[in-house]
């Protein structure tokens, strides 16, 4: 009997052993944990991370080999008053007296963008001499647009983005917080169907028959071309 109590000693012995041996080291503290310090990679572990030792394992971050989410994976969040607005996949030409002309509208600095399957258009500087759009604003009266009886402008230099820079992947505009007056009548913005927008800081009007026939422009859209007119 002795003889037997003697051997399940031993082989209980031996087992603490090869825990204690499987266990990298350090000393534990009275919970029963400590800090490593000494070959944590080795354990999965990170230099200073605390953790504790059971039956000859530790508990601890557990490395995985989870992928990481690709951004594609990641559900996209629109600020909050925004609207996602995207660039056409067509080009835009521009038709002056002496021909049509493509803007190259990827590299514009105000770029035209789609919204609701309409493009807009933006209300910089270039794009109003060039459509012959009058543009006057105020902080006291808002954004004031007339339709002048001027020929669609050439030779106006738009502003356009770096070369080694792109156009954001995603871009976002919202409701312009001011009134606008197109040939001294109030656009009742909120209620429209296809409001106007502003991104980056500049309004941009949406291209229907209703506002172009406003500022004697007309737009078509064939085989993957964007043609915009100015009307007699």
């Amino acid at each position: 009997m002795i003889f037997k109590k003697t051997i399940l000693t031993i082989a209980l012995l031996s087992l603490s052993f090869a825990s204690f041996s499987s266990a990298h080291p350090g000393k534990t503290d009275s919970k029963g944990g400590h800090t490593c310090w000494t070959n944590c990679a080795k354990w999965g572990l990170k230099d200073g991370e605390y953790h504790y030792h059971k039956g000859g394992f530790f508990i601890g971050e557990i490395p995985t080999n989870k992928p990481t989410p690709s951004t594609s994976d990641v559900e996209e969040v629109i600020p909050a008053g925004h609207v996602k607005v995207t660039l056409p996949s067509f080009k835009v030409y521009i038709n002056y007296k002496t021909g049509a002309s493509d803007a190259q509208n990827s590299t514009l600095k105000y770029p035209l963008f789609l919204y609701n399957d309409i493009i807009y258009a933006p209300l910089n500087y270039d794009m109003c001499s060039t459509l012959t759009i009058e543009n006057n604003w105020s902080s006291e009266v808002g954004l004031s647009l007339k339709k002048t009886d001027t020929e669609i402008g050439e030779g106006v230099r738009f502003q356009r983005i770096e070369g080694s820079s792109t156009q954001p992947t995603n871009m976002y505009a919202h409701l312009p917080t001011f009134n606008i007056f197109i040939n001294d009548v109030w656009v009742d913005n909120g209620n429209e169907e296809y409001p106007f927008l502003v991104y980056n800081d500049v309004t941009y009007y949406p291209m229907t028959w209703h506002f172009n026939s406003k500022f004697g422009l007309t737009t078509g859209l064939k085989d993957n071309r964007f043609d915009i007119f100015k009307v007699d």
